[in-house]
């Protein structure tokens, strides 16, 4: 009993340790509130997606990111760097959205510009630049100041987004004459009408201008559609023409100081019979009486648009075009990872002409391919090919989506 006891007393001091020290070590259980910073660097180190073409080069672009309330205001301020120009392009986009349905956007930068970014995506442009050394756009630089205010309308089948706006920019040419360097490509580098291809030159000045129009997007029944159409009206400009060496060219050419362009793109895709498929792309520019300046031209011409015309060898500021596709599946035959093998039929009809627009130029089409691979033969059925027109085109590449 006496042994018992003492052991007991001894036994106490530690165990009051024990308690003491599992007291002092249980896990803090009070309420921390932890705030994200507002300020992001997107992919980590605050990288955007780059693209590649033949004037620029990579265009890399770079910078933080201001989120505030779930991007209710949301900036971006990026400095892009341009390798074949050897130039840091700086600029700022922000985004307010006061409620669900409205965002005003406001831009503000120096870049590289282009009208004929409809012809295909960044990403397919890029990809056919570097692969074959074929750039579907002209460009020219510009500093830009913009304002836009969209407002969304929206029932279960149909969105609306109208929208109005100002712009002001100060332009000039580059690479009117086809640099003694280029950027890099498989193949094409120096080639004239491949990556050494010269831009149109635009006149050198500023405009001034206000913005309206709509975006329409209609999804119902299997009919995916959208329309998108953009009026600008120049309230003032001060260009100067440039006749140096290029006596002939829109660039050399008195134009007014202001005038009104309209711009209407539309995209439709529904199903047929089975799992066939038509779709429809159309393209429309039109100017009023008083002539457009040069940077306000778009092209036509390459496998993109009138595959029989050289890449954008006709432009102005009137254009048409448009391309009507009936895709034809081959069902009984799938392979592996690629899936069916399809027929295409392809027609397509446009042209583009300065203060007018010409008779359009019309293309008949067939392709078969799998996947994004396909090969496609095209003819020009005139007999009164424009000097820029040849008889047939084939070309065996990668389609990707527009």
């Amino acid at each position: 009993m006496k042994s018992f006891l003492l052991l007991l007393a001894l036994a106490a001091p530690i165990t009051v340790l024990r308690g003491q020290d599992s007291t002092s070590s249980a896990p803090d259980t009070s309420y921390s509130d932890y705030h994200e910073s507002p300020i992001s660097l997107p992919l980590g180190v605050g990288l955007r997606i780059p693209s590649y073409d033949r004037v620029n080069g990579v265009a890399l672009p770079w910078g933080p990111q201001l989120n505030v309330g779930d991007e209710v205001l949301q900036a971006d301020a990026l400095v892009t760097y341009r390798s074949n120009l050897g130039k840091w392009d700086p600029s700022l986009e922000a985004y307010l959205r006061p409620g669900d349905n409205n965002e005003l956007k406001l831009t503000a930068g120096r870049g590289t510009y282009t009208n004929d970014s409809w012809i295909h995506s960044d990403f397919a442009n890029s990809v056919a630049a570097i692969g074959v050394g074929s750039d579907a756009r002209n460009y020219y630089r510009g500093d830009r100041g913009a304002a836009r205010f969209t407002r969304r309308i929206a029932t279960n089948t149909l969105t609306l987004t109208p929208f109005i706006g100002g712009n002001i920019e100060r332009d000039w040419s580059t690479g009117s004459i086809a640099p003694l360097k280029s950027p890099w490509s498989f193949f094409g580098r120096k080639g004239d009408l491949k990556m050494r291809r010269p831009n149109p030159r635009v006149e050198k000045g500023k405009i001034g201008s206000i913005l309206g129009g709509t975006g329409m997007e209609l999804v119902s029944g299997g009919v995916d559609a959208k329309l998108d159409v953009g009026v600008e009206h120049a309230l003032s400009s001060s260009l100067v023409a440039d006749c140096s060496g290029f006596l002939t060219d829109a660039a050399c050419r008195a134009v007014g100081q202001k005038f009104t362009q309209v711009t209407v793109h539309a995209k439709a895709l529904f199903p047929t019979f089975g799992t066939q498929t038509f779709s429809f792309l159309g393209h429309a520019v039109w100017t009023g009486s008083d002539a457009a300046p040069p940077q306000r031209f778009a092209y036509l011409g390459g496998s993109g648009t009138l595959a029989t015309v050289n890449l954008l060898a006709i432009g102005g500021d009137r254009l048409l075009y448009l391309q009507a596709d009936y895709n034809v599946p081959i069902d009984k035959v799938s392979l592996p990872y690629l899936g069916n093998p399809f027929i295409d039929l392809r027609y397509a009809a446009g042209n583009a002409g300065e203060g007018t627009l010409p008779a359009l130029i019309q293309n008949l089409g067939v392709g078969v391919g799998v996947s994004f691979f396909r090969a496609d033969y095209t003819i020009d059925p005139a007999s009164n090919r424009s000097p820029f027109s040849r008889r047939s085109d084939f070309s065996i590449g990668i389609s990707l989506p527009l």
